[in-house]
């Protein structure tokens, strides 16, 4: 048995699980996508899909305050101070975490009376419920990771992924098909997960001066991607928001349901995002800027193949594989399709630069991205969809990437001219 976990520990075991961890994170989604729309139909998937952008939204923030800068801190620090350093986190992120349960009954209590029907109100605290346990997953899992401990990570991934997939099976078996039973169904799920990550962690009591300089280091971290998370959240999702306004939930659906299926790359993006963040690090650790631009590259050039072939594939085959998922009734949609290839070839080719960014801490790009494309989508969304309907929305999504990915790259040149002088003239 001890020769077996020896063997598992190995750098190269370890991405192997990393990779089919993820495949069974993004699996899961998927197949809880294809219910929804078979069990429940394109307008209450639509629903279900508004709804899970407050989930997000919130983890959104959560990684950027929280799990990136763990990720490129912790490599960084020896054995001892990773140690302190993963406890005081912890602290905080139960703190963060509460926080973002209290804003949500806050909001239940006081403010969803006046936008949201009661139907929809009713969700907004298994909603609040699910975004709590989801910031502990998602902390759990990152710790893991840069612990090496990949197993556990895959074990928690199953509690929560299949878990969740089982209840939600359930509760179809059961006849509910109500948003309530499938969010109390994805809720127990995440109470279970958040249970079995925080059997792996370890405290060294509550020092209030090692959990401000944390704190401290962590806000100045994350003082753009915290700002780059919210113009994130709106410079993508704004622009479904205004189609479900002005197009009906069902063209939300529509859009949502594609992007299941193009979600399978998301098997590689988290993969990536668990793995190079650390990787970089090292790199940069030990090589400097020229190690970690040559290891970025060869990342890249080693995984483009794989996701053009990928997305070439969804594209060509279409009809057929929206037949096969969800039903003759919903597999005519080749823009959307098209659409979403070239949106996530974009966001394929927007990672490294965003590695870069974050590993040499200089994480002003990447919230400066985020402003042109959010003020592109506050002025252009009503516009290009009341003009071109369901195109329009497709032709924003798509916009928006091309217009981070040209911020990144001036970004990144001027600062490396930056550098140049400094070595010039030091």
């Amino acid at each position: 048995m001890h020769n077996i976990f020896k063997k598992l520990n190995t750098p190269k075991t370890k991405k192997i699980l990393a990779f089919l961890d993820q495949a069974l994170v993004s699996g899961s989604n998927f197949l809880i996508g294809i219910l929804l729309v078979r069990a429940v139909g394109l307008d209450i998937y639509g629903v279900f899909a508004l709804t899970w952008m407050a989930v997000l939204f919130a983890v959104g923030l959560n990684q950027a305050f929280i799990t990136k800068p763990l990720l490129s801190i912790a490599p960084k620090l020896d054995e001892a101070e990773q140690s302190e350093y993963f406890s005081d986190l912890h602290i905080i992120q139960i703190i963060f975490s509460g926080i973002a349960l209290l804003l949500g009954f806050f909001f239940f209590q006081f403010l969803a009376p006046y936008f949201f029907t009661a139907n929809i109100m009713n969700l907004i605290p298994l909603i609040s419920g699910i975004i709590f346990c989801q910031l502990l997953h998602d902390f759990y899992r990152k710790i893991n990771f840069v612990k090496g401990n990949v197993l556990f990570v895959t074990s928690i991934d199953i509690v929560l992924y299949v878990g969740q997939l089982c209840l939600v099976l359930l509760c179809f078996y059961k006849g509910h098909f109500e948003l309530n039973f499938i969010l109390a169904a994805i809720l127990l799920a995440n109470i279970l997960s958040v249970c079995t990550g925080a059997v792996k962690m370890t405290y060294q009591g509550i020092q209030k001066e090692n959990i401000y300089k944390v704190l401290v280091r962590h806000l100045h971290f994350s003082k753009w991607l915290l700002g780059t998370a919210v113009l994130q959240w709106f410079s993508g999702n704004y622009f479904i928001v205004v189609g479900g306004a002005l197009l009906g939930t069902v063209a939300v659906g529509a859009v949502r349901m594609v992007q299941n299926v193009f979600g399978l790359c998301h098997i590689l993006f988290l993969t990536m995002e668990s793995l190079v963040p650390v990787d970089a690090a090292r790199h940069f650790q030990d090589q400097g800027y020229v190690g970690l631009v040559n290891y970025l590259q060869k990342m890249t050039f080693r995984l483009a193949p794989a996701i053009i072939l990928f997305l070439l594939f969804i594209v060509v085959f279409s009809s057929p594989i929206l037949t096969l998922f969800y039903g003759s009734g919903v597999s005519n949609y080749p823009n959307v399709v098209f659409a979403y290839a070239l949106l996530y070839l974009f966001v394929f080719f927007g990672h490294p630069f965003r590695y870069y960014m974050r590993t040499i801490e200089e994480t002003m790009g990447i919230f400066i991205a985020y402003v042109f494309s959010t003020v592109f989508s506050l002025f252009f969304a009503k516009m290009l969809i009341a003009n071109f309907s369901m195109n329009g929305m497709l032709i924003g999504l798509v916009l928006t990437q091309i217009i981070s990915l040209i911020v990144y790259y001036f970004f990144i040149v001027n600062l490396r001219k930056k550098a140049e002088l400094l070595t010039k003239y030091s």
